[in-house]
């Protein structure tokens, strides 16, 4: 037993033995530590990744409604929106020359022009407005909105810090005297991949009394290049039989040529209709519209072919008729 202890107590005293059993003992000492901190890791590697989804499908949301805003403001640039030209920053001013040719009724030609133009001696919030013949922002059958006149005063009253809601005083200018009105626009994004705009306008006429447009498009972008848009129009005024209305849907396309032109189409169909002295549907209107930069970056040319199933006067029989209207476009001050 002596010997036995002996030999322990040496065994003990020996360097090595010793080092081994400081090193064993921490080993397991630390053991539970170590294990702490792995489902430490662990949990804040799955906070991590959580972080970097929620990030990823974020940044995927913005992307994607980046996209379909800036579709959206292409097709109105491109295409020469009545609204977009009034609500931009500079002058921008259209000329335009059209011509119709319709199988039933007498052949229209027409030179206007649209945009507005700064009028910073006044004051940065007004502008003097030429309304056009913007196709997408009539009622069928008006070659001017009779509740905006065609040249006038636009005051800026409020603009939200998001450009969603915008409200314009008007003062139309014609030969009867000034035409008071306003203007209201909202736009906002409905989702992701849709975006939906909602204007009013209204303006009293002395001789003619007050009329009042409602429009309400949706726009649905497709790819990077394309995109479904419903539009729609209501007119309500003294002289006006009732609400006269139009809708439609179609899908535009934008293309590029090896030149840098760009080129743009428009497939539609159209509804128009009235509430009064009987509701009925005027036309079923299929058309395409085609639209290209050509020789020069201010010059635009436009073919737009329309099969209509119409009604020319009331009470007629309803009948069909191919029409076509060619338009030549000088983009100025842009």
């Amino acid at each position: 037993m002596t010997i036995r202890g002996l030999s322990f107590r040496v065994l003990s005293a020996h360097p090595l033995f010793a080092a081994l059993s400081v090193l064993a003992a921490s080993a397991f000492a630390e053991q539970p530590i170590v294990e702490d901190n792995q489902t430490k890791t662990t949990a804040l590697s799955e906070d991590t990744i959580e972080a970097r989804q929620l990030g990823w499908v974020d940044s995927s949301h913005r992307f994607a409604t980046d996209q379909t805003m800036a579709l959206t403001r292409w097709v109105d640039s491109f295409f020469g929106d009545v609204e977009g030209d009034a609500e931009t920053a500079e002058s921008r001013l259209r000329v335009k020359f059209s011509t119709q040719w319709d199988e039933r009724l007498p052949d229209q030609n027409r030179v206007t022009v649209g945009g507005k133009i700064d009028l910073p001696q006044l004051a940065n919030r007004v502008d003097l407005v030429f309304r056009g013949d913007d196709p997408d922002e009539l009622i069928r059958g008006y070659q001017n909105d009779p509740s905006q006149s065609q040249v006038g005063i636009q005051v800026n009253l409020d603009e939200s810090a998001s450009g969603k809601h915008r409200t314009d005083l008007t003062i139309g200018l014609s030969s009867s005297g000034p035409k008071p009105g306003f203007k209201y626009r909202y736009h906002t994004m409905f989702n992701a991949n849709t975006a939906l705009r909602f204007s009013q306008r209204a303006q009293y006429d002395l001789d003619d009394g007050a009329y009042a447009t409602t429009k309400l498009d949706v726009d649905y972008v497709l790819s990077d290049t394309s995109l479904l848009r419903s539009q729609n129009r209501i007119l309500l005024g003294r002289d006006a039989e009732g609400a006269e209305w139009s809708t439609n849907v179609g899908r535009f396309r934008q293309w590029t040529n090896a030149d840098g032109f760009e080129r743009a189409s428009f497939l539609y169909l159209e509804v128009q209709g009235q509430t009064k002295p009987h509701t009925y549907v005027n036309n079923y209107q299929l058309g395409l519209r085609f639209r290209a930069q050509a020789l020069r970056k201010f010059l635009f040319f436009e073919l737009e072919p329309t099969f209509n199933y119409r009604i020319d006067e009331p009470y007629a029989q309803r009948k069909g008729a191919f029409a076509l209207e060619a338009r030549v476009e000088f983009l100025l001050f842009d």
